[in-house]
């Protein structure tokens, strides 16, 4: 399996952006090391699954990517590490192929590991933790837009999350840390940078000097030629109104927010431990949308959570159906051994909670046509990727592209666009015309 001297290796990566951002981090580490990077299916000498926890569903995929990996190559060693590492090390550690089980803050030292003599699992009280695991990228492989990592961990304890055992408290990473990464990645050619973390509304307490999310965004503003930051994350009650003033004064803060919502009824926020109610949710969305007509606002919304009575997902609906939302990311519950909510009573049937789901995914899209329609003979602002999209089966897309290729791509506001002209690959164009609307996406030409 290897390519002259080099050992091959390969990484697979589940869950959030955070995971992304650090996947990026160990390849670049392997590659320091001499390790030819292969795609997972190439069958490598060595592959590393970070791995996610957030549902036992995930716990499982992570386990059927470690069989996988054997069955692509009988022979290869199998590194094991992210948040079902972290909470559940011992489910992996007898895996057929499995030499390291690695908790999140030992992804910094991933080649030391690998080069040592030390036990299988290695994985720390990451709950002590006082600071994000030591990681950086100088690039993002086969992106456009470069994640960057600013926070790690969570002090809120919902009611269904895993997430603070698996993360540890909440920590920030230095306001010149990341001012030097932000500048590192624009010096490789990124025109985007996405600042992720897992509560991101958090950055800068916990520093030596204290700062917050606003300050953060000063910095980078001030001190990099980023053209266009993108936020992760943000909870409703951290959108603060000096967050919204900066909204309003930079154009290169994109007008975009993802902002969770979960339920619309009391109740089962306060069964989730959420620090706001449903009618302070609307207010947020009406005083942003009032304030940025052409804001693109996404929500997380779990249906069948315990205790969820048809009344009280009927007020979900109705609430989304007044929000003027662009996109929505609805999901049923999944009992998370561990947390709080797996033990309160009230369990909604699994194919109930689906319904549900499905009936938001419905109300969904009707929103997202109505925001993409909203752009319709505008200009926007677009970062393309690195490569086209051929759309062989569908005729109106051939026939719209003079070359039989379409170059994607995503405005400031998150809405996917296609392109049939010659784009400026991996750039921002700020002269995207659009020119029509298929539902899902924006049509456009290059001015």
């Amino acid at each position: 399996m290897t390519t002259g001297d080099k050992k091959t290796a390969s990484l697979v990566t589940l869950g959030c952006k955070a995971n992304q951002f650090e996947s990026e981090a160990m390849r670049e580490q392997l590659e320091a090391a001499g390790y030819r990077i292969r795609p997972f299916e190439a069958g490598a000498e060595l592959v590393v699954v970070n791995s996610c926890t957030v549902t036992a569903a995930t716990d499982a995929q992570t386990r059927k990517l470690v069989r996988r990996a054997r069955r692509l190559n009988a022979d290869c060693r199998i590194v094991v590490t992210g948040c079902a590492a972290q909470v559940q090390p011992d489910m992996f550690r007898d895996l057929p192929g499995v030499v390291h089980v690695l908790g999140n803050m030992e992804k910094e030292r991933l080649i030391d590991i690998l080069r040592g003599d030390g036990p299988c699992v290695q994985v720390g009280d990451i709950r002590q933790a006082k600071q994000c695991p030591d990681l950086t990228i100088s690039s993002f492989t086969q992106h456009s837009r470069a994640f960057v990592q600013i926070q790690s961990g969570c002090d809120a304890f919902c009611s269904y999350c895993i997430i603070p055992f698996a993360r540890g408290p909440s920590r920030s990473v230095a306001v010149d840390r990341v001012v030097d990464q932000v500048q590192l990645l624009v010096a490789a050619g990124y025109a985007e940078v996405v600042l992720t973390g897992i509560h991101i509304g958090r950055y800068g307490r916990d520093l030596e000097t204290p700062t917050d999310l606003v300050g953060l965004l000063d910095q980078l503003l001030a001190r990099t030629s980023v053209e266009r930051l993108r936020l992760g994350s943000v909870e409703p009650q951290e959108i603060s109104a000096p967050l919204i003033e900066l909204l309003a004064t930079s154009s290169r803060l994109c007008r975009h927010l993802h902002i969770p919502l979960q339920s619309g009824c009391d109740h089962i926020l306060e069964r989730m431990n959420r620090h706001y109610r449903a009618e302070e949710f609307c207010l947020l969305v009406a005083c942003l949308k009032q304030r940025f007509p052409d804001l693109g606002i996404g929500l997380d919304v779990m249906t069948g959570f315990p205790g969820e009575s048809a009344e009280a997902f009927e007020q979900t609906f109705a609430l989304l159906e007044a929000l003027p939302f662009s996109y929505l990311h609805a999901f049923p519950y999944s009992a998370r051994p561990g947390t709080v909510a797996a033990s309160l009573g009230g369990r909604v049937d699994g194919a109930v909670a689906r319904q549900r789901a499905e009936r938001l995914r419905v109300l969904a899209q009707k929103k997202k046509q109505l925001f993409l329609q909203q752009f319709m003979d505008q200009k926007v602002d677009v970062v393309f990727e690195q490569r086209p999209l051929a759309f062989a089966g569908e005729k109106k897309w051939r026939d719209a592209a003079a070359n039989g290729d379409l170059w994607p791509g995503l405005t400031g506001e998150y809405l996917p666009l296609v392109c049939s002209s010659a784009v400026p690959l991996g750039g921002l164009c700020r002269a995207v015309q659009v020119v029509g609307c298929d539902g899902e996406r924006l049509i456009g030409t290059c001015c």
